[in-house]
């Protein structure tokens, strides 16, 4: 059986057995067609990854795959999420598993992600390190960044449930909720005011009460939040914040990767600046997608805007999934095997490999001979020359 095969057969089976599931046993209809269309594409790169983890000729290179798949692979945990909860098949009377599992499962998928990319890029800046060495440092940074941000959902499992904006949310529903049970329909932001007392808080805990003025204008901010499901929006507020830290780390590792590679002309594996650059728009979306959840007010609104970011998150998980892929038909041919292996012996006196994309990018919209390095056009130990071969220099 081939390779692609191989890889289709797995994804094909894990599918199936999750469709059996959500079929035959309970569960809470937490994934959307568009969440799962995301799953999906995820999972299948994750089994591309781990296939390019075990046929990767350097072995420098196969801890980068590694931590790849471990990221695409978490999407099974996150078929395992909607049986989590009431009603559900696990913990069916736990009044907050499903919150509980949500919450951790968002935290583990991007410290996955943000280590993933932090890895790739500090094999690239410290390619003389030992592995264990690199594979520390990119522990140490991400999980220090984690700590700072994610600390309080492991102190405190109901953490997003006593936050300050949770809190203050609580007591303007109630008022709202008395106001109207005496009669009072139209309400304004000082009627609720009125009967409302608000805390001033710090470091996380209540030091005093808010100023009559300042009173109003919180109420102003939460009364919308007071209709139907929009409370969840301040719920998952905190959540989502960290998420764009995260994000934001990512983005920082790879410009601080195409940098390096700017300046001095590491040699990489082929496909896997592409790889890196497509992760680039990825972590940048998800930025955008988790502020503009931020900034929802109606829950309605929130989940809308999942759905487009599901949508936009698919096109960019499409192309990473081509490369990838790309990456293990290269690897498991003879001259994708030949060059990776001359890559790693003698790296000074190899080109960049030039796939037909570099060759279209060079050929139309750049002038190869005023190019340096490895970016876009190969380097040659001697004069500066393109190559006569299509492929390989």
């Amino acid at each position: 059986m081939k390779t692609y095969q191989r890889v289709a057969l797995i994804w094909l089976v894990v599918l199936a057995v999750f469709a059996v599931c959500w079929l035959l046993l309970p569960h809470r209809n937490s994934i959307t067609a568009q969440g799962f269309s995301v799953l999906a594409v995820r999972l299948l790169i994750g089994i591309v990854a781990l296939f390019v983890y075990f046929k990767e000729p350097s072995d420098s290179r196969k801890p980068v795959f590694l931590s790849f798949s471990l990221y695409f692979l978490a999407s099974l945990v996150w078929l395992v999420e909607p049986f989590i909860g009431k009603n559900a098949l696990l913990f069916p009377t736990e009044k907050y598993a499903s919150h509980y599992a949500f919450q951790y499962l968002y935290a583990l998928d991007f410290f996955l992600l943000s280590f993933s990319v932090a890895y790739v890029v500090l094999d690239s800046l410290f390619g003389n390190f030992k592995t264990y060495q690199k594979f520390v440092c990119a522990a140490l940074i991400v999980g220090g960044v984690f700590a700072l941000y994610y600390h309080p959902y492991f102190e405190d499992p109901k953490y997003a449930y006593n936050t300050q904006d949770i809190a203050d949310w609580r007591v303007v529903d109630k008022s709202v909720s008395d106001l109207k049970s005496n009669g009072i329909e139209s309400l304004t932001a000082a009627d609720v005011a009125a009967t409302s007392q608000l805390g001033v808080w710090k470091d996380g805990k209540q030091i005093g009460t808010l100023l009559p003025e300042e009173t109003v204008r919180r109420v102003a901010e939460l009364l919308p939040y007071v209709e139907g499901e929009n409370w969840r929006v301040l719920l998952l507020k905190p959540l989502y914040m960290n998420t764009v830290y995260m994000n934001v780390l990512c983005v920082v590792f790879i410009f601080l990767y195409f940098g390096y590679q700017y300046k001095n002309d590491p040699p990489q594996g082929a496909y896997i600046e592409k790889i890196v650059f497509l992760f680039l728009p990825y972590c940048s979306l998800e930025i955008l997608h988790h502020y503009a959840y931020i900034k929802s007010i109606q829950y309605s609104m929130l989940k809308d805007v999942t759905q487009i970011g599901h949508y936009l998150s698919l096109v960019n998980l499409l192309a990473l999934l081509v490369f990838f892929g790309v990456r293990l038909r290269f690897i498991t041919s003879v001259k994708g095997e030949f060059y990776e292996r001359e890559l790693v012996s003698d790296s000074e006196h190899i080109s960049r490999w030039r796939d037909a994309l570099d060759n279209l990018i060079v050929r139309h919209f750049l002038n190869p001979k005023a190019i340096h390095g490895r970016l876009f056009a190969p380097r040659t130990a001697g004069a500066e020359t393109e190559p006569t071969s299509k492929n390989h220099p």
